[in-house]
């Protein structure tokens, strides 16, 4: 740690992931559900975003493929993140996005247009007070009016629990000698040792010997950045709001819809405690004292106008939606915070079947007399949970899907290739949702297999064998060529039959 890295961890590169959260039909539906104006750009797919610490920059990557009427700056202080994500970037033809190896004070710097859009993931929990500061003249100055910004931290008070863990992963890696995986992977070994023997804080807290266990599955990548970094913290969220209040931000609301749903978190009891709060940067704050939440996204606007509530329900009845999974596949419950919520049939299999034929508007689906007789409330609930479920998504207006189709094919074309080597991205781009849709490694070795004409069981398999994988079935291990792919014969079938009607059907393949 330190010199050029500033206290972040260096040495070893973040996760290559790519985060749903700031896709702009998403974003506009958070919006709209609390009561705020989307920005028209935003709306229409012609918006300027920014991405600063964007690691990988595969999120930026993925939407500008998506998105060739938009622009995008995306920014991390680390070469290898950068050169990276660049030769992405030009294999995919992107010329509405620059991959900037800047720190803070550098694209601080940088004149450039009005943003309509920031994405602040992680970094505001990563970096020091000094480059907060950074990024809020940086969000003062260049952030148009109604602009949005999303902004995802480590939430006091659930944060506690970890804060001794931290330490003990710090100062046992810093203690250590060799490569930092070899560190990070003794340090949990340690943790876990320690935890074994109970008493203090172990016996004291909930859950520490299930994190510990989590972190023995995680890759040192992911354990580095999210524990090691100089600069570690977790904040109430009353003091974010307060912090970004200086550059004229303004919460919004949760940017995962459900989770705008007070009473999936609390009893009508508690919740009739965090109302008495007169500041709703307080009453927020409370709610999380209530629920021991851990993690934040949030959405912040500048100068952002507010609905009446004639013109919000028309912005939501013309939203479309589109099924991300086949709709016998709807699950019948979902876990929430306060036990497990059930999923009526009534409402979900006529809901499924209407948006398994094709994306339907809020409206179109209220006038179907099932989901009629289940009133509009109900119906709009039900797409909330779906959309933060991952199981349905809001998609983008059909104006602009030619463009968006064959810019997501280029950007597509390029990461089936790199799918030959390894299982990131992960995701292609959906002119449809305008967002990523996640494929593994093997479902992308078929496409890529179908595209060159190639057999695609063979096709996959001399690309997984390459890399030492193996398959099994059932509990057991396929062994030699010839198990192997007739294995993956079999899941090609499968595939075909319910996964490709799914990706062809949002433009995704």
């Amino acid at each position: 740690m330190g010199g050029w890295t500033e206290g972040y961890v260096g040495g070893i590169d973040y996760i290559r992931a790519v985060y749903r959260d700031w896709s702009p039909a998403l974003l506009s539906l958070a919006l709209t559900l609390r009561g705020w104006r989307p920005p028209e750009a935003l709306r229409r797919g012609c918006f300027t975003m920014a991405e600063p610490g964007c690691g990988h920059g595969l999120t930026s990557a993925l939407l500008a493929g998506a998105h060739p009427a938009a622009r995008f700056e995306a920014m991390d202080f680390n070469p290898s993140h950068i050169a990276g994500v660049r030769r992405l970037a030009d294999d995919a033809g992107l010329d509405n996005a620059d991959f900037l190896e800047e720190s803070f004070a550098d694209y601080a710097r940088r004149e450039g247009p009005m943003l309509d859009v920031v994405a602040l993931h992680g970094v505001w929990s990563w970096v020091s007070a000094e480059n907060r500061a950074i990024l809020l003249d940086t969000l003062r100055r260049r952030l148009a009016p109604g602009g949005v910004v999303f902004v995802s931290y480590n939430a006091l008070p659930g944060t506690l629990a970890h804060m001794p863990l931290r330490r003990l992963l710090v100062e046992r890696c810093a203690d250590g000698d060799g490569p930092l995986p070899d560190r990070i992977a003794r340090a949990v070994e340690f943790a876990s040792r320690m935890a074994a023997r109970g008493g203090g804080w172990f016996g004291a807290t909930d859950g520490v010997v299930e994190r510990i266990e989590q972190l023995r599955h995680k890759s040192p990548n992911y354990i580095a950045h999210e524990y090691l970094n100089g600069d570690w913290t977790a904040f109430y969220h009353a003091d974010v709001a307060r912090e970004l209040a200086a550059a004229k931000l303004e919460f919004a609301g949760a940017a995962v819809p459900m989770e705008q749903l007070h009473d999936l978190s609390l009893s009508p009891a508690k919740q009739a405690l965090a109302d008495e709060a007169r500041d709703p940067a307080q009453a927020e704050t409370l709610r999380d004292v209530m629920t021991n939440r851990s993690f934040r996204r949030d959405l912040f606007v500048k100068g952002g106008e507010r609905l009446g509530p004639a013109e919000r329900r028309a912005l939501l009845g013309e939203t479309r939606f589109a099924l991300l999974v086949a709709a016998d596949d709807l699950p019948e419950v979902a876990s929430t915070p306060i036990g497990r919520l059930p999923f009526p049939q009534a409402l979900y299999q006529p809901l499924g079947e209407a948006l398994a034929e094709e994306p339907q508007s809020l409206d179109a689906l209220l006038a179907r007399p099932a989901l009629a007789a289940q009133g509009e409330d109900a119906v709009l609930r039900a797409l909330v949970l779906l959309t933060s479920l991952t199981l349905a998504a809001p998609i983008m207006p059909e104006d602009g899907f030619a463009e968006r189709k064959a810019s997501s094919e280029r950007f597509n074309a390029a990461v089936l290739q790199r799918h030959r080597f390894g299982d990131t991205p992960g995701q292609l781009a959906s002119p449809l949702l305008g967002a990523g849709v996640p494929v593994s490694r093997i479902e992308a070795l078929f496409l890529l297999a179908a595209r060159l004409g190639e057999d695609p069981a063979a096709f996959a398999w001399r690309h997984l064998s390459a890399d030492g994988i193996t398959l099994g079935r059932d509990g057991e291990r396929c062994e030699g060529d010839e198990a192997s792919r007739t294995e993956l014969t079999r899941r090609h079938a499968a595939f075909v039959q319910r996964r490709l009607p799914l990706l062809e059907g949002l433009g995704a393949a």
